[in-house]
């Protein structure tokens, strides 16, 4: 074996929510060895630390903790290209998300089944989001109290969360108790994975407690991975950069893809899966045509639109009154973790139906104590709100494509937000509804000026601030499908093992065949869990 060749039985490739899952779960049999590569850094300190800190600093830019895509011109966003945030180093996304706890709605697992995967049904994959849950608040049957994953009420202590629930109720909306439990319907204060009001990421849940103390645990950040090593059609082990020199790390049973729906299906195109064609046009050896690698990608839509509060020192701006409520906050945050930094901005949420007899809620909503848009690249200097308007289950579908046969170069990402023109009618009906908040009277007396939906508006109107104001909430799936080998856009079988080769598996949101209701980092981190105890069932 050549000196640069280390050997493990799995390799599992990104360090984000389902990569530390699955080697902590995997490496709990003493018997078996993984290593965990990740792309950026191990990052530590405060960034990491603080939720509100890390999240505006890192994902409004390209640094080494934030891939920073763009998508290709979106005819459905007016031609604009959009921003695309990913987080890259340990703990992937939750290293630099605001850490929401949304599971999704029962019937978007049921389907998942009904379309051909069985063991994904709510009642199958409900035990796998117990079994990583630690719930400070809520008992019962829906939720697990000794899980890895932390799960709290936030404890920034804003008096917002009462006035904006008050205008919720004078909207007529219904006030939910728990939406991952029996309902999800309403609006309710998040609750968000931290641990006592700090960022609790899924590699300092899952992995770091066993750095050490597991020999057969290991963990390589700054260590890219430019393909996946094959024998005929079997997954022997991936090819690596540390430190620029190239090493093999060999698998005995498995390599597992948890890089996400953008990088995963990235890194099968470049190691020889795929459209057959479009690999041959970069010169990539083809080891295998699946034509629905990178296929059927999925985001929820977002649209954010701004109301103006003057002067509110709980609401964050750029004004006197601002810099004194953070130096207050910063003191609150290091003292307690507790205050304006112990949040995840969006901070009261919750789910709407648009009409009554919707099986699901169609919106989700978020209410945001800034001013901030465009990915927290535009400020705004005044103290005010922003309203989220997400679209929770688009029928547009996009495509994750390579640009070169260059690992170092982003892929090409079309994601036809709003093509379908069933996602921009429900979308449009969705801010209405939000944006009645605002008219209130809570929200009268506070708001001074609506700044994207003031005056008299007819439907063009609207569907022009949706296709100015709209963007993606970080929550990409699909580019490797889950369903049988009979689907032409099917990547991955119920077990997560990739259509006709071995030793390969994806393990990430990518497998979705269809987008969850709500935030995508829980059923990850459930998907994961799953996943570990096929692997184990399949080696035993």
């Amino acid at each position: 074996m050549p000196s640069d060749t280390e050997i493990f039985d799995f390799v599992v490739i990104g360090a984000g929510p389902a990569g530390c899952v699955s080697a902590s779960r995997l490496t709990e049999d003493p018997g078996a060895s993984a290593i965990l590569v990740e792309a950026g850094p191990d990052r530590r300190g405060f960034l990491n630390d603080c939720t509100a800190a890390g999240a505006a600093v890192l994902t409004s830019r390209k640094n080494a903790s934030n891939y920073a895509f763009w998508s290709e011109p979106e005819p459905g966003l007016g031609g604009r290209k959009d921003f695309h945030p990913l987080g890259r180093g340990f703990g992937g996304g939750s290293a630099i998300n605001t850490l929401n706890y949304v599971r999704g709605h029962r019937l978007d697992y049921d389907e998942w089944a009904a379309e051909g995967n069985p063991g994904w049904r709510f009642d199958e994959v409900l035990p796998y989001f117990i079994r990583s849950e630690n719930n400070q608040r809520f008992r019962g049957g829906f939720h697990g109290n000794d899980g890895p994953t932390w799960v709290e009420d936030l404890r920034s202590g804003n008096p917002w969360h009462g006035v904006v629930k008050q205008a919720c109720r004078e909207a007529g909306w219904k006030e939910a108790s728990d939406f991952n439990g029996a309902d999800d319907e309403g609006f309710m204060s998040a609750q968000v994975m931290m641990k006592n009001g700090q960022r609790l990421h899924s590699g300092d849940a899952y992995i770091r407690p066993h750095l050490g103390q597991r020999p057969n645990l290991a963990l390589r950040c700054d260590t890219e991975c430019t393909r996946v090593i094959f024998e005929g059609r079997r997954a022997v082990g991936a090819e690596v950069l540390h430190g620029g020199q190239r090493r093999i790390l060999r698998a005995r049973r498995e390599v597992l893809l948890a890089g996400g729906a953008i990088l995963s299906s990235k890194l099968l195109q470049l190691s020889g899966v795929g459209n057959a064609d479009s690999l041959r046009e970069f010169g990539i050896p083809v080891v295998h045509h699946l034509s629905g690698v990178g296929e059927n990608l999925q985001d929820h839509a977002d649209c954010i639109v701004g109301y103006h509060v003057p002067g509110d020192p709980n609401l964050y701006g750029v004004s006197p009154t601002a810099i004194r409520a953070l130096l207050k906050a910063v003191g609150d945050w290091r003292r307690e973790r507790r205050g304006m930094l112990a949040t995840c901005f969006a901070e009261v949420t919750g789910f709407m139906k648009l009409a009554p007899d919707s099986p699901r809620p169609e919106i989700q909503f978020y209410f945001v104590w800034i001013l901030a848009f465009e990915h927290g690249r535009k400020i705004s200097m005044k103290h005010g709100i922003s309203a989220h308007t997400v679209l929770l289950r688009p029928k547009s579908r996009g495509q994750v494509q390579l640009r070169s046969p260059d690992f170092r170069d982003p892929p090409r990402l079309t994601f036809n937000y709003l093509q379908d023109p069933e996602d921009m009618a429900r979308l449009v009906a969705g801010l209405k509804r939000v944006d009645a908040v605002f008219d209130t009277p809570t929200m009268r007396s506070r708001v001074a000026r609506k700044l994207h939906t003031a005056g008299g508006r007819s439907e063009k109107d609207w569907v022009a601030t949706v296709q100015r104001q709209t963007g993606t909430v970080y929550h990409p799936v699909g580019t490797c499908r889950m369903g049988p080998a009979t689907e032409p856009t099917s990547v991955v079988d119920a077990r997560l093992r990739v259509h006709g080769l071995e030793g390969l598996r994806v393990v990430d949101s990518s497998i979705m065949p269809n987008i969850v209701g709500g935030n995508t980092m829980a059923p990850v981190i459930m998907i994961a869990e799953k996943a570990a105890d096929m692997i184990k069932e399949d080696w035993r």
